[in-house]
């Protein structure tokens, strides 16, 4: 996987920014050499840990604390509408996972019903934790840069969750890791 692969070793260069727990039983990976071959280039092979050495759960509400701690690049978007939503402290389990580094051209523009039918779909803390880790690992790389990623969870409401887009092509926003919802039309809406 070369630069595209970050185990326990590059986990470990993170101490600074994300002081996470690496004593612990490494999971096996779960895929095939020869698929991973085929995806070195395009996906990113990432060791997923629980929890913090200081006993905190990875969590959306704990990466985003020690990001707004930091006051420098990386960002988060400045939102706060999920901050009461459940699946911001869902925790992340100690787990490998391949992830596509840029947005599947085929599925491009596909309502959420659609992409459910065809792909996985990823929890939005393995995508955050992904985007972030992946981030200082690299140096500076931003996955999914002008793109967002839809997720596996819902708010309170049934509204799907997406992430990403870090950099506004237009310019007009504030650059950040996004966590949004794509509000389903319910009966409310309506035209007067």
């Amino acid at each position: 996987m070369g630069n595209n692969f970050i185990g326990l070793n590059e986990l470990c260069l993170l101490s600074d920014v994300f002081d996470l727990e690496t004593e612990f039983n490494i999971p096996s990976i779960n895929y095939d050499e020869n698929f991973l071959l085929e995806k070195n280039k395009t996906h990113l092979l990432l060791l997923c840990v629980s929890s913090f050495k200081n006993r905190n759960p990875v969590t959306i509400r704990n990466i985003r604390n020690i990001i707004i701690e930091r006051k420098e690049a990386p960002f988060f978007y400045n939102q706060d509408w999920f901050l009461n939503e459940s699946f911001i402290d869902e925790e992340l389990t100690c787990q490998w996972i391949l992830v596509s580094k840029s947005i599947l051209r085929e599925s491009r523009g596909c309502e959420p019903k659609e992409i459910k039918k065809k792909y996985p779909l990823y929890k939005a803390i393995e995508l955050t934790y992904a985007f972030f880790v992946n981030y200082f690992v690299s140096g500076g790389e931003k996955l999914w840069n002008n793109d967002y990623v839809w997720c596996s969870d819902f708010d309170d409401k049934g509204d799907q969750i997406y992430v990403g887009r870090y950099t506004d092509a237009s310019g007009l926003n504030a650059d950040g890791f996004e966590i949004h919802r794509h509000l389903k039309i319910k009966m409310n809406y309506g035209v007067v």
